[in-house]
């Protein structure tokens, strides 16, 4: 973690506070609905979020602690949202079944898919079928899951086609990958630059390069560098183009190919035609 360890230390050490929080609150209790994130314009979906490098793969706390965004983000300039990840943290961890079923049941009223583990992952084995078994008694819900927990892979593969999982593999890891490949996994390598093969990500980077273009130009016009930041992120939401559905696995298989469900297209006009055509053809 090289300059920001000691920096990660403290994040990490105030979300652990956080977590026993809620632990003294509940009382093994499972005494409330978990947060379900709405999302907003460039993910049109529900967010399922627990805490970041707490629930995750112990990997991750060496290699992508400094490229973390919901980590740098929820810790300290929005700590509400730490507060909800804590607190689905926590009442997963209590019932695993109630907590997915709410989610589930919530994506279903809405006609929404479900961004799994948006900051965080899987625990343990409980949770993961926990999951499954929310995806079988919702089967008109799609949800999509990168998960980084490959010792959990065997238990995610009797799940239901509207379940769609990738291995997110760091690069390099050849044989993780053959084995997810082997139980068929999509596989994810996850670079924040947008370089890696996570449709998602790419779309992000392309949202990102369009921010700061709006952001130069917004302050070449000589507004201060705060409020030029806002103006930016709100025009570039603009731009957003989301194109999901109940269906969407069976359009082509997965909206965005390959088994997967892409939730939004940042700078791609004309997807959406491409896709009605490939489900026309196929």
């Amino acid at each position: 973690m090289t300059d920001n360890t000691e920096r990660f230390k403290e994040c990490i050490e105030i979300m652990r506070r956080d977590v026993a929080e809620f632990e003294q609150m509940y009382q093994g209790r499972f005494t409330e609905q978990p947060h379900v994130g709405l999302g907003n314009r460039k993910t049109r979906c529900v967010n399922e979020a627990t805490l970041p490098i707490i629930t995750c793969h112990p990997s991750c706390l060496e290699k992508c602690a400094g490229t973390c965004y919901v980590l740098a983000i929820c810790t300290k300039p929005r700590p509400n949202c730490r507060k909800c990840e804590a607190k689905n943290t926590v009442l997963r961890r209590i019932d695993p079944n109630a907590y997915y079923e709410h989610f589930y049941r919530e994506a279903e009223r809405l006609n929404l898919p479900i961004r799994l583990s948006d900051g965080g992952d899987f625990e343990n084995e409980v949770q993961a079928k926990a999951c499954i078994a929310a995806a079988r008694r919702h089967p008109s819900v799609h949800a999509i899951l990168y998960t980084k927990r490959i010792e959990l892979l065997p238990a995610l593969v009797d799940r239901p086609a509207t379940l769609h999982v990738r291995y997110s593999s760091w690069q390099g890891d050849d044989e993780g990958e053959a084995y997810a490949r082997s139980l068929g996994f999509n596989v994810t390598h996850v670079v924040w630059d947008g370089s890696g093969n996570c449709p998602y990500q790419h779309s992000l980077a392309r949202f990102n390069l369009r921010k700061k273009t709006l952001d130069a130009g917004f302050r070449a016009q000589g507004i201060p560098a705060k409020e030029a930041n806002k103006r930016a992120e709100r025009a570039a939401e603009q731009e957003v183009h989301v194109w999901h559905c109940r269906d969407c696995a069976a359009h082509g298989t997965g909206c965005c190919g390959t088994g997967d469900i892409r939730f939004n297209v940042v700078g791609e006009s004309g997807w959406a035609e491409r896709a009605e055509l490939k489900k026309a053809t196929s």
